[in-house]
């Protein structure tokens, strides 16, 4: 099988053909005044800034099609033809992934019929250079331009979620090659996300295309949306800027509290510069940037809020030290950094009329001190860690003009990732409880278990190529896009022992309450060798006033590689019960992408213009590769895990013996055989008119999963037993859930199931509004409604939290619920205006509104209690919410608490109109937010006939918020979740059933402090 797809891999490499989008294309018809083709026309486009020259000619129809033109920058396209008149026209704009149509008519007088913007229609998808400069921004994040499209959501984990899909469904392409996390551990989804760095400096970005459904076949790898970025090139004119921004606490709002923030900043500098080594001919470009941001730690020792005296810090650190001969790193106030810088170099060669070639390499090197106090618990400096991220990128792109009717694009690319913990020391852990008798306080020094040893390199090799036809009226595309991935990690939690004592005493006295440490079996390191071909072939036509594409895309993913035999657990009655083992592998298919789409010029000019488009299709994209490498580095032949409790635990430093062999109960990952990549099904329709200057489009998109995930620990079992949430008569089947059996829980601790989901679907309906006036003002505003349901929102990178965030009450089969990354209702609203008077002044100004439903979240019962339905994972549990008969015969602590939850359950709508029942996940909806944000630039030009200036920039974030501190609010909640309940016992009948005893601890969302408060960045920028 693996020589198969070698060959495969060998025989579709040379074919012409191509994936994700990174130039534009124009085409249309050169006719004579009686309407007729011109054969042979020539028709040839000129970009001014560069001086290349892209020419054709039409063929027998008069039919002619410009393909790989670099974005940017104006064009000027003459037709001609022996025996016509010459027309010519200028200011044209091609956009990212768009075509440009221009129809000619050559007759005795110059004339040109009409131009036509076929594809998606900016501001909403398309981002130029100059809307990425007037973008309001203080993080210099591409989702702060991702944001603007109706159908995008940020996220404040980090990431953007498009069409209410899990934000690691999306694909982000620099210059057609792959740019994402494709292991998976950050939520932005993006290289250097570990690290919270940007994964590339936005005054390194030409274009930015966000795309939801597009119809064309060459774009894919994604479920969700794509982002797609070209970044800049040089120019036939010497260009440069050098910039910085800066901000600190005297920067920010004092917040809903009043209360000013500590002394900290963020400063990011950078430059680049573009030209022609050659002019007409060789064009480079560079960018390099740096940012640094400092913040002092909280809660230390010496902050009046920090609950550990300083004289136990000295105590801890003193016995540590006699201990490991390492006093702990220090307790008192440290600087938090995190800290960015980028490289990226590109060189454009016009190597003749028919071939260009542009070579492109960025670099970044990021780290972020993980180092977090709170009022109850101290971590000594040591037991801070910093996340360290690597990214060398290269790409080569050769674009050819074969002959007037063949277009070829031929790209390769290369990426490698390495990500990291660097940490001081490598020391036991300990983790000391109720410093002081009654206070629930707690002190960690050592080092911290989960920093130790782990590491993660990850190379990814994209190829890709395409040939264009034109054939009559047919623009036939054939093509291949090919990645290779491969993986080595490298974790092995509590490596150095990690030790907890229940009070200070009993860390004087040697006396731990529990010990954990992973021994690895031989090599501790994870590979994973990866890849997916693809094959597609498309048709456009053109058939009057309707275009027509029609393609079929074909993605085979394969794993190389297969996990390691665990004949212990594969000759265990579960894994017979389940049918599966720990030595195979998902399957290799073949998954199919049929897409369709229109567009009907309806009224194709003149004052008013009426266009109707749309489409079906499938799409397929790739899961985060550790949701797979979670089976092949938890297959219980690995590593052994230790979990030692009392007197079994050996003394401070001394590894648990039997280092050899694997663990009694171990945590197993295996994937069902028959698992397949995640694929949706879209289908798209939008009527767009423009009348008078005024651009509205309404639009619709439906999306339904084929293949999504879903997890199961099949080591917790529903053999029938109850749990009740309301004891006595009152039971019933909508207060009762299955308590589950976890037996076998005494072999492995855990086994969880990768497998497919289908039921998942959403929708997405906008409405769209612009206008751009000639004295420099620009208005846009849009309304999206969305919904969003699935079975499991995959919001992290291991098994565990993935299942066990998907909150539910019937474990193994959770319904179908509202997503975490729906946004029902989205407003925004944007004003730019700019101008440029007396000669060496200009003003730009942008304000941007943004009104959107808050975050959806789930009431759970507290994880500190009990596991409430014995699933083998506390806090996953939605609450049971009471008629007032039934919650009259719970058991709670006080009849005060009983009182306090059924005021609770009154506050919420969500849970006094479904009273009698189950809370649903995601039922909850955080407060409905408000945000505005400016940007202002004041230009200074060094004279009166130039662009080259010196700019001042101010970027207020949350601008409202400095008029009344309470405007503005962010509000958040970790983990998506609110446990207002807990469980504190439960009562067996005798039967396997049981029922619980409570606790009511109340608990609201509550906002995030930095970002409801208004916040400001300066910048400079010196344009020569």
């Amino acid at each position: 099988m693996r020589k198969l797809f070698v060959t495969l891999f060998l025989t579709i490499l040379p074919l012409a053909v191509f994936a994700q989008v990174t130039t534009a294309s124009i085409a249309g018809t050169v006719t004579d005044s009686n309407n007729i083709g011109i054969v042979g026309a020539t028709v040839v486009a000129v970009n001014r800034a560069t001086g290349v020259t892209y020419g054709t000619s039409a063929n027998v129809d008069g039919k002619y099609h410009l393909d790989g033109l670099k974005v940017g920058g104006e064009y000027v396209v003459t037709f001609s033809c022996v025996g016509y008149i010459t027309s010519a026209i200028d200011k044209i704009y091609p956009a990212l992934g768009q075509t440009v149509e221009l129809n000619a008519r050559l007759k005795d007088q110059p004339s040109i019929d009409s131009v036509v913007v076929v594809g998606d229609y900016k501001p909403y998808s398309n981002f130029s250079s100059q809307d990425i400069e007037a973008m309001p921004t203080v993080t210099r994040s591409i989702y702060d331009i991702a944001r603007l499209s109706p159908f995008a959501a940020t996220q404040q984990e980090g990431g953007v979620a498009i069409g209410g899909a899990n934000s690691r469904y999306n694909s982000f392409y620099i210059d057609g090659i792959v740019n994402n996390d494709m292991y998976g551990l950050t939520a932005s989804g993006t290289n250097g996300g570990l690290a919270s760095a940007n994964p590339i400096p936005l005054d390194a970005l030409e274009q930015v295309q966000i795309v939801t459904a597009p119809f064309d076949v060459r774009q894919s790898g994604f479920t969700g949306g794509g982002i797609n970025a070209v970044t800049k090139s040089g120019t036939n004119n010497f260009t440069g800027t050098v910039y910085a921004y800066y901000s600190d606490n005297n920067f920010y709002g004092k917040g809903a509290n009043n209360t000013p923030l500590s002394k900290q900043n963020t400063f990011t500098y950078g430059a680049s510069m573009g030209g022609a080594f050659i002019e007409n001919k060789l064009f480079y470009f560079v960018n390099a940037e740096n940012s640094t941001n400092l913040s002092p730690s909280a809660y230390h020792i010496g902050d009046p809020n920090c609950k550990v005296a300083e004289q136990d810090a000295i105590t801890i650190a003193n016995h540590y030290n006699s201990l490991t001969g390492y006093d702990g790193g220090g307790y008192g106030s440290r600087n938090i950094e995190r800290r960015s810088t980028s490289i990226l170099a590109r060189i454009d060669w016009h190597i003749s009329d028919k071939h260009n070639l542009a070579v492109r390499y960025n670099f970044l090197d990021a780290g972020k001190d993980e180092y977090v106090n709170s009022a109850s618990t101290l971590l000594f400096h040591g037991s801070g860690y910093t996340s360290v991220s690597t990214t060398h990128s290269v790409m080569a792109e050769l674009d050819s003009r074969i002959s007037p009717s063949l277009f070829n694009s031929l790209r390769v690319g290369y990426t490698r990732v390495t990500d990291g913990r660097d940490t001081d020391t490598k020391t036991p852990f300990v983790t000391i409880d109720h410093i002081r008798d009654g206070e629930n306080t707690a002190v960690k020094i050592g080092t911290d278990g989960m920093a130790c040893s782990n590491s993660l390199a990850q190379n990814s090799i994209t190829v890709s190529d395409y040939l264009s036809i034109l054939k009559g009226k047919h623009n036939i595309t054939l093509g291949t896009h090919n990645e290779i991935f491969t993986a080595k990690v490298l974790f092995v939690s509590n490596a150095n022992g990690s030790y907890t004592y229940s009070t200070m005493d009993d860390f004087l006295n040697s006396k731990p309450s529990m010990f954990q440490q992973t021994i690895p079996i031989g090599d501790a390191s994870t590979r994973i060798n990866t890849a997916q071909f693809g094959l597609f072939a498309q048709d456009e036509v053109r058939i009057n006033s309707l275009q027509l594409t029609y393609g079929l895309r074909a993605d085979i993913p394969v794993i190389f590689n297969t996990p390691r035999e665990n004949s212990a657990f594969n000759s265990h009655e579960i894994a017979q019960k389940y049918g599966v083992q720990t030595n195979s592998k998902p399957k290799s298919h073949i998954l199919l992408s049929p897409r369709v789409g229109f567009k009907w010029y309806a009224l194709p000019s003149g004052d008013v213009a009426l266009t109707l488009r749309g489409g079906a299709g499938i799409f397929t994209g790739r899961i985060p590769f550790v949701w797979i490498t979670n089976c092949y580095s938890n297959t219980g032949m690995t590593q052994n895990g230790y979990t030692l409790y009392g007197d079994n635990i050996p003394p401070f430093g001394v590894s648990p013996s039997g280092t050899t062999g694997t663990s009694a109960n171990p945590v197993i990952y295996v994937a069902d055989r028959k698992f397949r990549m995640p694929q949706t099904f879209k289908a798209n329709l939008a009527l767009e008119t423009t009348f008078k200057g005024w651009k509205m489009t309404v639009e619709g998109i439906y999306a339904k999963s084929i293949n999504d995930i879903s997890i199961r620990n099949i080591v917790a079992a529903d053999n029938g037993s109850k749990l009740y949430a309301v004891g006595g008569s009152l039971a019933n089947e909508n207060n009762t859930t299955p308590y589950y059996d976890s037996s076998a829980k005494k072999s492995f601790s855990s086994i969880y199931l990768l497998e497919n989901e289908k039921r998942g679907y959403s929708y997405n309906l906008s409405a769209m509004v612009e206008k751009q006036f000639i004295f420099g003002l620009q208005f846009a505003a849009s309304y999206t409604f969305s919904q969003s349901f699935t079975v499991n929102d995959g919001v992290s990178s291991s098994a565990p939290s993935i299942w066990g965030k998907s909150y539910a009450t019937v474990s193994n089969n959770k319904p179908l619920t509202h997503s975490v990354f729906e946004v029902p209702h989205k407003l925004t609203a944007q004003l730019s205006y700019s101008k440029r008077y007396g000669g060496i002044f200009g003003s730009t100004v942008s304000l941007i509104y943004q009104g959107y439903s808050g975050m959806r979240y789930t009431p759970t019962y507290y994880k500190n209690g009990v596991d409430v339905n014995g699933d083998t994972y506390r806090g996953n549990t939605t609450i049971y919410v009471p008629t007032e008969a039934e919650l009259a015969a719970m058991t709670f602590e006080s009849v005060e608490q009983r009182a306090a939850f059924n005021n609770y359950i009154m506050q919420h709508r969500a849970l006094r109109e479904n009273r009698g029942q189950y809370a649903e996940r995601n039922s909850l909806v955080a407060p409905f937010e408000h945000h505005v944000d400016l940007h202002f630039a004041q230009d200074f030009y060094f004279s009166k006939h130039n662009s080259r200036k010196v700019q001042i920039t101010l970027d207020i974030m949350n601008l409202t918020n400095l008029f009344n501190r309470n405007w503005g609010a962010v509000y958040f909640l970790d983990d998506w979740k609110l446990s207002p309940v807990e469980v504190t016992a439960l009562t067996d009948d005798g039967k396997g059933n049981k029922t619980p005893s409570y606790r009511f601890v109340g608990g609201e969302i509550s906002q995030n402090d930095l970002l409801s408060r208004w916040r400001m960045q300066l910048g400079v920028r010196v344009v020569f």
